[in-house]
């Protein structure tokens, strides 16, 4: 009996462990990735103009990092991969754009009314970039970069 419980335990520890983060999916995936970093939020300002900055300076304030995954070769077997993630994950489609072979999708997962992850998934038709952004933002948050 004590086996069986330490089975389950186990099965749902590591179900659990897989479901809630980007972060474990980067770490799996970051070696076969053509491109791969993890930014500091703050680091994240250096890469944009004044502007650019100003305009999403609340929501990088509430981040905290960023990893960036980027597949060209081998991108359909990682976009398999990643909705295999997804599906078995706690992420929500937010948003879905897509045009001739280009598409992007935003995942978002939430927890208490506040948005602890971001990911954006782009395609091009080429290349695969997987972006996640651990964070602690609101919709308000949101609202106030659509303005």
């Amino acid at each position: 009996m004590k086996k069986i419980l330490l089975i389950l335990s186990l099965a749902i520890l590591t179900s659990c462990a897989t479901s809630t983060s980007f972060n474990d999916f980067y770490q799996k995936n970051q070696e076969d990735s053509d491109f791969s970093i993890g930014l500091n939020s703050s680091l994240v300002s250096s890469f944009l103009s004044d502007e650019d900055y100003a305009e999403i300076k609340p929501v990088l304030k509430k981040a905290k990092h960023v990893r960036i995954l980027v597949f060209s070769e081998n991108h359909k077997e990682k976009s398999q991969k990643f909705y295999k993630f997804i599906k078995h994950s706690k992420f929500e489609k937010l948003i879905q754009i897509k045009e001739d072979n280009d598409a992007i999708n935003i995942f978002a997962l939430e927890e208490k009314e506040k948005i602890k992850e971001v990911v954006l998934e782009i395609y091009d038709g080429e290349d695969l970039v997987l972006l996640g952004l651990k964070t602690n933002i609101t919709y308000e948050d949101l609202e106030k970069l659509s303005i």
